[in-house]
C-alpha cells in the first residue's frame, strides 16, 4: 500500500507517517528495490496503535518503550504492559471526569441563556460573569 492511502486508512499525515517511520516506531516497514516504504497489514497495525497512544495523550518516548514491551513475551513483560495501560486508563479516567465537568458547565451556561431567551430569567450578569460562568 502507497503512503499516501496508508495516510487516509490511518488518519496519519504523510509527514507524521515518514517520522514515525524514521524513529523505528513501525518494526515492520520494509521497503522496496526503489526505497520507498512498503506498507502491510502489519505496519497498519502499528500506526493505528501509535495514533492510539497519541490519542491518549502519550510521548512518542513511553510509546517506543509500550512499543518494546509488546514485541515481548514472559511474565516479567506482561506485567510491565499491564502496569502501563492501568496508567493510560487512569489518565484517561481523569480526561473523561474533566471532560464530563466541562459538559455539565457548557450545559448549565446553555440553559441560563435559554432562560433568558424565553424571558424565564433576567440578564443581569456583567459581561465578565457572562463569559465565564
Amino acid at each position: 500500500m502507497k503512503i499516501s492511502e496508508v495516510s487516509k486508512t490511518v488518519g496519519l499525515s504523510i509527514p507524521t507517517i515518514r517520522y514515525y517511520c524514521d524513529l523505528g516506531l513501525v518494526p515492520s516497514i520494509q521497503r522496496d528495490l526503489d526505497g520507498e516504504r512498503v506498507f502491510d497489514d502489519e505496519s497498519i497495525t502499528w500506526l493505528k496503535g501509535i495514533k492510539f497512544q497519541r490519542d491518549l495523550g502519550l510521548s512518542l518516548s513511553e510509546i517506543q518503550t509500550y512499543l518494546q514491551l509488546s514485541q515481548k513475551t514472559g511474565p516479567a513483560a506482561l506485567k510491565k504492559r499491564h502496569a502501563l495501560l492501568l496508567e493510560q486508563r487512569k489518565k484517561a479516567q481523569s480526561d473523561l471526569d474533566a471532560a464530563t465537568e466541562r459538559l455539565n458547565c457548557l450545559d448549565e451556561k446553555i440553559r441560563l441563556e435559554e432562560a433568558i431567551i424565553k424571558g424565564t430569567k433576567k440578564d443581569s450578569l456583567s459581561a465578565a460573569r457572562r463569559f465565564s460562568q
